[in-house]
Order: C-alpha cells, then sequence, then structure tokens
C-alpha cells in the first residue's frame, strides 16, 4: 500500500524554514512483522527537480518503533512516500523540525495520498 505526502513547502528563510523530517514508523501488532520501504526526495531550483535524497527498507517486529531521519534543510519542497505491503497494523507519521529540533509541523497518516506505486530511484 504506497502512500506519499505530495510535495510539501519548506520556506527558504525565517523561523518556519525546516531541517529535517523525522519518520515514525510503528508495527503495532502483537504477532506479525512487516516490511516497510521509505523514499524521500527534495526538489529544488526554478524548475522544481526532483532529487533522491534517501532511501530506507527494513522490517518492523511486533511492537517495535523505528524513527528514520532525514534532512530537507536544502529543499524548496520535499515530498516521503512510503510502502508497508498491506500491513494492517502500521502507523506512519511525519515531523518536520527546525535546526533545535522543534516540530514545526507534522503529517499524520490519514493525511497521506494513496497511489499506485513508489518512484523509481536511479542510482
Amino acid at each position: 500500500m504506497p502512500f506519499t505526502t505530495g510535495a510539501v513547502y519548506n520556506p527558504p528563510t525565517g523561523s518556519t524554514h525546516l531541517d529535517r523530517i523525522q519518520i515514525s514508523c510503528l508495527n503495532d501488532s502483537t504477532i506479525s512483522p512487516i516490511n516497510l520501504t521509505l523514499q524521500v526526495f527534495h526538489f529544488r531550483g526554478a524548475n522544481s527537480t526532483r532529487v533522491a535524497v534517501g532511501e530506507a527498507l527494513f522490517q518492523l517486529d511486533p511492537q517495535q518503533l523505528v524513527i528514520q531521519t532525514f534532512s530537507v534543510s536544502l529543499a524548496n519542497y520535499y515530498e516521503v512516500q512510503i510502502n508497508f505491503f498491506s500491513a494492517v497494523n502500521t502507523v506512519i507519521n511525519i515531523f518536520a523540525l527546525d535546526v533545535n529540533g522543534n516540530v514545526l509541523d507534522r503529517i499524520l497518516q490519514s493525511e497521506l495520498t494513496y497511489f499506485d506505486r513508489l518512484s523509481i530511484i536511479t542510482p
């Protein structure tokens, strides 16, 4: 089940400029592990070119929480794509942090958009 944030704006300067995002991934199942893929993209420049900046594939054991952190300080916009392979007990939330670690924004799982497939990242 792939989901995306879509392109999320990152103000270029000021108190609302994002430094990094933290993606919290929780397997709420008491018995089944799950596999999860995360992809993070920046959109930069006059043409808003998409650049892959991070990818993670990992397994979450039952009741395990994993937090992945990615820099977005250079991005005009960022996007997170997530696939948790039909796992029904998965909770994903994305927190946008400033340089001091203060939470400036959050994107809850219910706010993600379902789409047909993850973007292809070329090496």
